[in-house]
């Protein structure tokens, strides 16, 4: 019988393939990674003096799938020393999920546009918290990602901890996240770029990401180093910036930019600002192939110089750039000077769906004899596109009827098997 099965299947697998039917691929071939998750620390160095940093954990998706639901938990042990920590954690308000818990530990459930397809890394902020006159301090934190219902890919990597440190050197504290560009853009009547749908082959994006001084002092001039994914390039970039490597990378130069400590940061209707958030233009290759995740994006701020932090009215005269908006956003820790995107690409939608014309009206047609291809008087033969179309329905409909005789004459042999074939009760 395993030999009658064999014929079974290469028989319908032939004439799948004469009726252009495409035959599944098999489990090996179908099977998929699902999602995986791996997660990243930045920022996690704090400078003695200032209260609260917003430190960003970094969750990208390795995988193929985009999880359901994504839960992240941070714990963070007091290792022997007394309560409460020098240093504490705990979520950071407003816009992450559902959280709960204390410091020292606590989970949130991720809001839906926090949770990474495949290639994606999203930042989630989570607030350092520094406890009164606390001296250098050097502890450590863990940061664990589940997804459910899917099971992970690999959940050796969903696990790690990481340092924090409160240490003593008074200066500025740079730290910059970029945004995965995912949507197409326009210049809007403000100036600003506003989203008009997905990102698709040809089109152009923006690279959106937030520079904010955490530190102690105020930075005079911004330096930002952009390096696109390739098949990504620069569109009209400010005048500030210099393009390299055939306009996949700039070094933009905001001399005029101030970053004031987040202390002094008061008044969101004033001059004076501890952050920005900055956009460039960018147009992806029409060649690309999509859907696609494009990795490899990166931006690096550093300081031109830095200035005591009682210089208020220095401040105040702060330019923003043309490309900048103004952002609240509550060296001495270069690990946050630096962060990484992706450019993803969706897939263009087939056809324009119409069905009009004869194809709508052949229905009528089918019915009394008078309309479009139904009609029998005077109508034209149906060539081209449609025809290969009706042939392909013919032969696959053969086919299938080929393979509905092949079934139902097995179905008969099998009720002649002889008793010493058949299995044991």
């Amino acid at each position: 019988m395993s030999c009658g099965r064999r014929r079974l299947s290469r028989t319908a697998a032939a004439l799948f393939l004469l009726a252009g039917v495409a035959v599944p691929a098999g489990p090996a071939e179908a099977a998929k990674k699902g999602p995986d998750l791996a997660v990243d620390a930045s920022g996690t160095r704090i400078t003695r003096g200032v209260e609260k940093k917003v430190v960003h954990l970094k969750i990208s998706n390795r995988g193929d799938e985009t999880p359901s639901s994504v839960v992240v938990r941070v714990r963070q042990p007091p290792e022997g020393l007394p309560e409460p920590l020098p240093v504490a954690l705990i979520w950071h308000p407003g816009g992450v999920g559902e959280c709960d818990g204390d410091f020292g530990g606590f989970y949130c459930e991720l809001v839906p546009e926090l949770i990474p397809g495949p290639g994606e890394t999203v930042d989630v902020p989570i607030d350092a918290t520094v406890f009164g006159a606390a001296g250098p301090y050097r502890g450590r934190f863990e940061v664990t990602v589940t997804i459910r219902p899917e099971k992970d890919a690999n959940p050796a990597d969903n696990t790690r901890w990481f340092p924090l440190e409160l240490v003593d050197q008074p200066s500025a504290d740079l730290s910059v996240v970029a945004r995965d560009v995912k949507q197409s853009v326009r210049i809007g009547a403000g100036g600003t770029p506003e989203p008009t749908g997905t990102l698709n082959p040809g089109e152009t994006g923006a690279v959106w990401h937030t520079i904010a001084n955490q530190g102690r002092k105020a930075v005079n001039g911004v330096r930002v180093t952009l390096r696109l994914p390739e098949g990504v390039t620069f569109t009209k970039p400010p005048t500030q910036c210099v393009l390299a490597d055939a306009g996949r990378s700039a070094v933009c130069t905001y001399q005029g930019l101030t970053l004031v400590p987040a202390v002094e940061d008061t008044d969101p209707n004033d001059t004076v600002h501890s952050a920005v958030e900055l956009y460039n233009l960018v147009t992806t290759a029409a060649s690309a192939t999509a859907p696609a995740t494009l990795p490899g994006g990166t931006v690096r701020v550093e300081g031109l110089a830095e200035r005591p932090t009682n210089d208020r009215a220095k401040a105040a005269r702060t330019e923003l750039p043309a490309n900048a908006v103004a952002a609240r956003v509550a060296d001495v820790d270069r690990s946050d000077n630096r962060d990484g995107f992706a450019v993803v690409l969706a897939a263009k939608s087939g056809g324009n769906g119409n069905g009009d014309g004869g194809n709508g009206d052949g229905g009528d047609g089918d019915a009394d004899g008078g309309g479009g291809a139904g009609g029998g008087d005077g109508g034209l033969p149906v060539t081209g596109p449609q025809a290969g179309l009706i042939g392909g329905i013919g032969v696959a409909a053969l086919a299938a009827g080929g393979v509905l005789f092949l079934a139902a004459r097995r179905r008969r042999l099998t009720l002649v098997v002889p008793d010493d074939e058949r299995p044991a009760a």
